[in-house]
């Protein structure tokens, strides 16, 4: 390619820094060609830019770069180095190999693909477009960014990270994991997150629409699903809450849970709730609500409280203060004023044992059954039986009544 005719170092200052480029910049020029372009080459380039405080901004370095004289504002450089300061301190450092470079508003723009280092937080950033907005502290990658740090990575696609706030912002088709030995198996997605880097927590879905589903991708947790409207991730603890709308999905056992707030104890595996919450196990058609419960998901066990379990098969309903259900098992522990009750049924206890399957029940404490047909009424202290065949042995201090039905003559 032909080089353009000999400038004057003086004048190249002058051409440059009267467009508004760079406060200072120090390069060698090419030799010269008698041939004119309206192209300019530059080798060993220094770039600077200063704020009206006379704070650095930035400071980049390329092997070599080059401008036309339609576009002076934009440099094409190559090899790309350099330093994004904050408050005269470097926040960041860049590396590239190919991009266009240039200044605008007080910002600086990247156009193509550069590595970003994150001094503060010891990650990088890996995008097609960057935006340094030096004054504000604000670092604005688009276009195929990925952002890779010790605690999380994200995709998305645009991102800011705010260096004054120690906050870091995805936005649109967001996507994180992280290395954490209880959260590795897990993929959040998610349309806004903010990254809180001071406490190291995750917002996600707190400022924009969309929602947040959290899923398991691999290991025991494949099949997992937990979908709400915002979500708040502890990445130190490891503990994510789950708000508005809350659905989660469990594969073994399959079960659906419903609810407005659930509190997610990922070390511990356990799903917490101090709101109503609803249960579905559709394969044995149970159905189940209560004020609140904690799900043991590594023991498939739940612990209700204020509870009732709906199972359609036996056409059973069953109440009480407090539940243990021992899901695989299809096993429940009530206690507390407890009812169980089917069409011709009905028992009351302060403990039970209920083997759902088999409609076996076993009672203690102050027990009543009572039946409608043939008609009955029992009391004692412990029972055994079962519902569906209408069976119940009833023991300690008995109680009977039978209906007698007279003819009168």
């Amino acid at each position: 390619m032909p080089l353009p005719r000999p400038f004057l170092p003086l004048c190249l200052v002058l051409a440059l820094t009267g467009c508004g480029w760079v406060d200072q910049w120090v390069g060698e020029e090419p030799s010269p060609e008698p041939e004119i372009t309206g192209e300019v080459k530059l080798q060993n380039l220094t770039l600077r830019q200063t704020n009206e405080k006379g704070e650095l901004l930035w400071f980049l370095q390329a092997a070599g770069a080059r401008y036309r004289d339609d576009d002076r504002q934009q440099l094409e450089i190559q090899n790309l180095t350099g330093e994004l300061k904050a408050e005269g301190k470097t926040a960041y450092k860049v590396h590239a190999k190919a991009v266009n470079v240039r200044q605008r508003d007080g910002q600086l723009w990247i156009e193509g693909r550069t590595t970003v280092t994150d001094l503060q937080q010891k990650g990088t950033i890996v995008a097609e477009q960057l935006v340094w907005q030096g004054d504000r502290r604000v670092l604005i990658a688009q276009k195929n960014l990925q952002a890779r740090y010790p605690q999380v990575t994200i995709t998305a696609q645009r991102l800011e990270a705010d260096n004054q706030r120690q906050e870091l912002r995805a936005l649109n088709a967001v996507q994180v994991t992280s290395p954490a030995r209880d959260a590795k198996d897990l993929r959040l997605n998610t349309e806004s997150l903010v990254w809180q880097q001071q406490p190291n927590r995750l917002l996600a879905g707190v400022r924009g629409q969309g929602g947040v589903t959290v899923v398991g991708v691999a290991g025991d947790r494949q099949g997992q699903r937990l979908q709400a409207q915002r979500a708040i991730w502890s990445i130190r603890d490891q503990v994510v809450i789950l708000e508005g709308g809350v659905q989660v999905q469990l594969p073994n056992p399959a079960l659906r849970i419903e609810g407005e707030t659930v509190r997610w104890l990922m070390p511990q595996q356990q799903l917490m709730s101090d709101r109503p919450l609803r249960v579905q196990y559709p394969s044995q058609g149970i159905q189940g609500q209560a004020n609140r419960g904690v799900f043991l998901i590594a023991e498939n066990r739940a612990v209700f409280d204020n509870a009732q379990i709906k199972s359609q098969p036996q056409q059973a309903h069953l109440r009480a203060q407090r539940l243990n259900w021992w899901i695989s098992q299809a096993r429940v522990e009530a206690s507390g004023q407890v009812e169980i009750q089917r069409p011709n049924a009905h028992l009351r206890t302060a403990q039970l044992i209920w083997r759902i399957p088999q409609q076996e029940v076993e009672a203690q404490g102050g027990v009543f059954y009572r039946q409608s047909n043939p008609r009955l009424q029992v009391q004692g202290e412990r029972a055994k039986g079962w519902l569906d065949r209408q069976e119940v042995i009833v023991n300690g201090r008995v109680q009977s009544k039978v209906a007698v039905q007279l003819r009168l003559p």
